[in-house]
């Protein structure tokens, strides 16, 4: 903001005789003589159209007018802004909100906010900018409650405010705006987003652009000019490793360029071979501005995936086939994992690790049940006693059944009244370590059979029916217990050996997020992109469940209201 004493003065002074001639009596105006309601006049020098997509209910070209009206008159009709430190504090986060698509009228009111800004009087963008941070906060709380549309494509829809919610982010400070930003990194996050949004198009337009064949290495670079320049762009070559590339005749798939893509590659959560295939070219050929706007929109994600206190916390990254664990913030292991698949997907949600079981058994959730384990049983006679499998009559009664009993050409997997639970071993589908959790989906971390390690070696590895599956799960064990100050307790390899099942509650629990991030930006400034396995980045035909969607926090209590409980494991 442009302001020096004398205009704040004459600023001041304007609003108070224009609002006490608008005021409707003397008793209209406070102790101090200041109306008690503001000048809207201050917004007629520019049209404020966003307000109609912002808060579609609103009268006036504001969306918290009566809030508007108690908040400046409790601040004596004194500018909010004044402050450059304010502005700038609220500025970038109200462009992340408007770059992410998340809530339709944001792009406009930046503009309108940039037209008022412009104007020599500036009351109009005191105002309007007040209004704004209102609708942000709104925006953000509004997410707290029900984060689905940072998945589902839905816009944000607002609620109004109430005025004890709006004053409890006055008087304005810095520290009570940065309370709002996203992530840790959004500095550096913005920056990115900022330098792809001012990028010029991409010149692999996928409207004339058509890779027909895979180029290893060696092999010439079809288009190898605008491979170049996107890799430019991107930061993978430098200016004269670019100056001498495109300076070339024939472009091949080799030296520079070649390492250049191997980082790309990298970065996008693909194979680093060096290889131009398929996977490949459909990132290299994404448009600047999706980039910046999945980035946009990852950055807001990142509100349910944030690093809490100083204990021992586990972050799951469903499309990075990745989790890792933090103490005091800091990472200190990660392993693969393996995640659901498309049509079974892993839950998001917000818990905590209470209980490490070593040689578990496996009761088999319901949906798994239903689908697969009572087909292969119709379809194979010694399929259960194969799998170590045994026919328990309920949950309450966890007696078994003997499975020549049941006349199973007549069972109707829908009706089937009995349980299955796998015996512990090596092939027991949860492997030899389980971490449970409170949820209301039968979701957990867990080891995998061991003839199913192999799968590990993928890299897309979006094989499971929900659970998420740990390469490292004794080392992982291993890391949970050391916290527990359990001095005479075996390790981890001792108590599978024994073969025994063994269920040991944790003292201190730890903390777990199942995040869905495809683009992030690390602290040096990078970009990673990963595939988006699920669809929750664009529109899709068919809507998503909200419960695989809803992230309720079983560590608060809170939102479990909109996760419901017919899923998976």
């Amino acid at each position: 903001m442009r302001c020096n004493r004398k205009k704040i003065s004459t600023l001041i002074g304007s609003v108070m005789t224009i609002s006490a001639l608008l005021a409707s009596g003397s008793a209209l105006a406070t102790e101090n003589g200041a109306s008690s309601d503001l000048d809207w006049h201050v917004l007629d020098g520019v049209t404020v159209n966003s307000t109609a997509s912002l808060c579609s209910n609103s009268t006036v070209k504001v969306c918290n007018g009566g809030i508007l009206n108690t908040l400046y008159a409790k601040n004596n009709f004194m500018p909010y802004w004044l402050n450059l430190a304010l502005v700038n504090a609220i500025m970038p986060q109200l462009q992340a909100l408007a770059d992410s698509n998340t809530l339709p009228g944001m792009k406009q009111r930046l503009k309108e906010l940039k037209k008022l800004e412009a104007l020599p009087d500036e009351r109009g963008f005191d105002l309007l900018l007040t209004d704004t941070y209102l609708v942000y906060v709104d925006y953000v709380h509004q997410l707290m409650l029900d984060p689905r549309p940072l998945y589902n494509s839905q816009p944000v829809k607002l609620t109004p405010l109430t005025l004890k919610m709006a004053q409890s982010y006055f008087p304005l400070t810095v520290q009570k705006i940065h309370s709002l930003i996203p992530s840790s990194l959004f500095v550096p996050t913005m920056d990115v987003i900022n330098r792809l949004l001012n990028l010029p198009a991409n010149p692999l337009d996928s409207s004339n652009v058509h890779f027909d064949e895979i180029v290893p290495f060696g092999d010439t670079i079809l288009y190898g000019g605008k491979v170049a320049t996107v890799l430019w762009n991107l930061g993978y070559l430098t200016q004269p490793q670019y100056q001498q590339i495109t300076a070339q005749a024939t472009i091949t798939n080799t030296g520079v360029m070649n390492q250049a893509i191997k980082a790309f590659q990298g970065d996008y959560g693909l194979k680093m071979d060096g290889i131009i295939g398929p996977d490949v070219v459909s990132q290299l050929i994404r448009p600047y501005s999706s980039l910046a706007r999945i980035t946009a929109l990852n950055l807001q994600r990142e509100r349910f995936s944030q690093l809490q206190g100083n204990g021992p916390q586990i972050i799951v990254n469903i499309p990075d086939f990745k989790m890792t664990l933090y103490d005091n913030k800091k990472p200190v292991f990660e392993s693969k994992i393996i995640d659901g698949m498309p049509k079974r997907p892993t839950n998001l949600f917000q818990s905590y690790i209470n209980t490490v079981v070593i040689n578990p058994y496996w009761y088999v959730p319901e949906t798994i049940k239903v689908k697969n384990i009572i087909p292969a049983a119709k379809a194979n006679p010694n399929f259960l006693k194969n799998s170590r499998i045994d026919v328990i009559n309920s949950w309450t009664d966890r007696s078994v059944v003997p499975p020549e009993s049941i006349d199973w050409a007549t069972v109707d997997p829908q009706t089937f009244t009995h349980e299955f639970r796998q015996d512990t071993g090596p092939e027991n589908a949860l492997g030899r370590v389980a971490f449970l959790m409170p949820d209301s989906f039968s979701v957990y971390l867990h080891d995998e059979a061991q003839s199913e390690y192999p799968l590990f070696k993928h890299y897309h590895r979006d094989f499971s029916s929900g659970c998420m599956r740990v390469q490292k799960p004794r080392q992982l064990a291993t890391m949970i217990l050391s916290y527990q100050n359990m001095p005479n307790l075996p390790s981890v390899d001792d108590m599978i050996n024994t073969n025994k099942h063994r269920e040991i509650g944790l003292n201190m629990r730890v903390n777990l997020d199942v995040a869905y991030l495809t683009a992030w930006v690390t602290p040096s400034g990078q970009l990673e992109m990963r595939h988006d396995i699920y669809g929750y980045d664009n529109p899709r035909a068919q809507p998503i469940q909200n419960q695989f969607i809803s992230i309720p926090n079983y560590r608060t209590k809170q939102r479990i209201k909109l996760a419901l409980n017919d899923q998976t494991s």
